[in-house]
C-alpha cells in the first residue's frame, strides 16, 4: 500500500485455514492491525488469538508466524518500520529462536493491544485517541494511534510535521485537505502525508469516523508534533513552455 523510506505497509488477506510464512524474524519492527476476522499468532514461544480492532507489536529479532483457524477470512494491515533498505531481505526464516543471531535477537517485548473506549482521551472536542504503540511500549520507530472523529469535529488546523504521517480510514468518511487539494476518504483507504506537507483533517459527514494514525519516525520526546502554518494561494501562476521544437525524424538506417 505504501513504501516510503520510513515505512512499508501491506494489506494482507488470509483465508480460513490459511497461513502466512513459516517461523521468521525481521531486522525491523512489524505491527499488525486486525481489520476483519481473527488471527492466531506465535510470538516467540507464546501463541495468542487476536480479534478485530487489535494491534500486534512484533519487535525486530523476534521469531513469529501467523495463521487463520477461522471462521471466515482474516484481513490485517501490516506495518514494517523502518522499511528495509533496497535489496535487503524482508524476512529471515528460522527453525527456532536459537537460530536468530545473538546480535539480532529482540530487545523489546511483543504485545497485543485492543481498541477500548475506556482508554480513549479527547485532546480536542469530538476528537478522541487511543495510543496503541509508541516508544514507551517498545515501538521505538513509530507511533500508532486509533482515532475517532465525531460528525462536524476536526483535528488540528493546517499544520506540518517533521515525520511522515498516515491515516487508514476504518469507518465513515474523513475529509483531508492536503495543501490546496481536498479529498473525501472512505473506509479501507490509506492517506500518505510525507514530512513537511501542509494538511488538516475533519469529519464533514453525519456519522462518527474512525481511523488509524501512524507516525514515523517516532516523534522526539518533548518536541511538539504539529506546527501550525498558513497555506493559501497568492494568485501567482506559471505555465510550462509551449513552443517546443518538434523532434527531428529519424533518418533511414539510424
Amino acid at each position: 500500500m505504501s513504501s516510503l523510506e520510513s515505512t512499508l505497509f501491506i494489506h494482507s488477506v488470509i483465508q480460513e485455514d490459511g497461513c502466512g510464512p513459516g517461523l521468521h524474524y525481521h531486522h525491523s519492527d512489524q505491527l499488525y492491525f486486525l481489520l476483519e476476522g481473527g488471527m492466531q499468532v506465535q510470538l516467540g514461544e507464546e501463541v495468542a488469538t487476536v480479534g478485530a480492532r487489535s494491534l500486534v507489536f512484533i519487535p525486530a529479532g523476534l521469531p513469529h508466524r501467523n495463521w487463520n483457524e477461522g471462521p471466515g477470512q482474516e484481513r490485517h494491515f501490516e506495518m514494517i518500520i523502518p522499511r528495509p533498505g533496497p535489496g535487503a531481505p524482508l524476512a529471515y526464516p528460522v527453525d527456532s529462536a536459537e537460530d536468530v543471531p545473538v546480535e539480532r535477537r529482540a530487545t523489546q517485548r511483543p504485545y497485543v493491544r485492543t481498541v477500548d473506549s475506556a482508554h480513549l482521551v479527547e485532546p480536542m472536542p469530538g476528537f478522541r485517541l487511543q495510543a496503541l504503540a509508541d516508544p514507551a511500549s517498545g515501538s521505538l520507530h513509530a507511533v500508532v494511534n486509533y482515532a475517532e472523529v465525531d460528525a462536524g469535529a476536526a483535528g488540528p488546523g493546517m499544520h506540518i510535521h517533521p515525520f511522515d504521517q498516515f491515516y487508514l480510514v476504518l469507518e465513515g468518511e474523513l475529509t483531508v485537505e492536503v495543501a490546496l487539494q481536498r479529498h473525501i476518504v472512505g473506509p479501507n483507504t490509506l492517506v500518505v502525508l510525507p514530512a513537511g506537507v501542509p494538511h488538516r483533517q475533519y469529519n464533514g459527514g453525519n456519522v462518527a469516523e474512525r481511523h488509524l494514525v501512524v507516525l514515523s519516525p517516532a516523534p522526539k520526546e518533548g518536541v511538539p508534533w504539529d506546527e501550525g502554518v498558513d497555506f493559501i494561494a497568492n494568485g501567482e501562476t506559471h505555465n510550462g513552455p509551449n513552443n517546443l521544437t518538434p523532434a527531428a525524424p529519424l533518418s533511414p538506417g539510424s
